[in-house]
């Protein structure tokens, strides 16, 4: 009997934790960010080894999303650090754009006027061919009370899901909006945007990884 019920809560315990794996969140593997915004220069960010460039409006390589039609506020920029040199581009765009492509459930169920944000980033010196992208829907509060998946960060070969909690803020508000990144079940970085902005990377991602998601998180920081 003991042992059915252990078991049972064994069974009840890993369905309920979902992505959220908490030790993510240490002293360790926060990196420290420095928001650089001066009266005559223009902003940027730095965060553990990585730096933004300012955003410049529009987009600087039209033919990488040309198929979005209509493309609203994008924007583009660049991420330095660790001998990198990684072109991010960032715009929205309603989900019917992106009809002709896959797209997990959570994104493909939503209506086709749902606003997408959409991120792409160039190869990484390691892969300069490979290129991913973001897709990312908004969160509504029912979803963050429940670290429920947002996006999917992707290439032709991978896939890095996105939830969002509010488990540094109050249920049932969007203050403080934490963005985690899952791949292969773990939980491998998570960025708080905002005017105080904090980063969490693991220590124990693949170190292909890293460069690109510090261009993810450069976009999620400069929205």
């Amino acid at each position: 009997m003991v042992r059915t019920l252990l078991t049972s809560f064994l069974l009840i315990a890993c369905c309920t934790a979902g992505y959220s794996q908490k030790g993510l969140y240490t002293p360790a593997q926060e990196w420290p960010v420095k928001i650089n915004d001066g009266w005559f220069t223009a902003k940027t960010i730095t965060y553990g080894p990585y730096t933004t460039t300012d955003r410049k409006n529009g987009i600087a390589d039209a033919a990488a999303v040309s198929f979005i039609k209509d493309p609203q506020a994008p924007f583009n920029f660049i991420v330095t650090g660790q001998d990198e040199r990684i072109l991010v581009q960032e715009l929205r765009a309603l989900h019917v754009a992106f009809s002709s492509r896959s797209l997990p459930s959570f994104l493909d169920n939503m209506p086709s006027t749902a606003p997408f944000s959409y991120v792409q980033i160039n190869g990484t010196k390691n892969d300069p061919l490979k290129r991913w992208e973001l897709i990312l829907k908004e969160a509504t509060y029912l979803e963050l009370n429940e670290n429920k998946p947002l996006g999917t960060l992707r290439s032709d070969q991978d896939e890095i899901r996105i939830t969002a909690h509010n488990d540094f803020g109050t249920k049932n508000s969007y203050e403080n909006i934490c963005y985690e990144f899952h791949y292969r079940r773990k939980d491998i970085a998570a960025v708080i945007p905002g005017e105080k902005p904090r980063i969490w990377m693991s220590t124990e991602i693949p170190v292909t990884l890293q460069p690109v998601l510090a261009a993810t998180i450069g976009a999620l920081l400069l929205r």
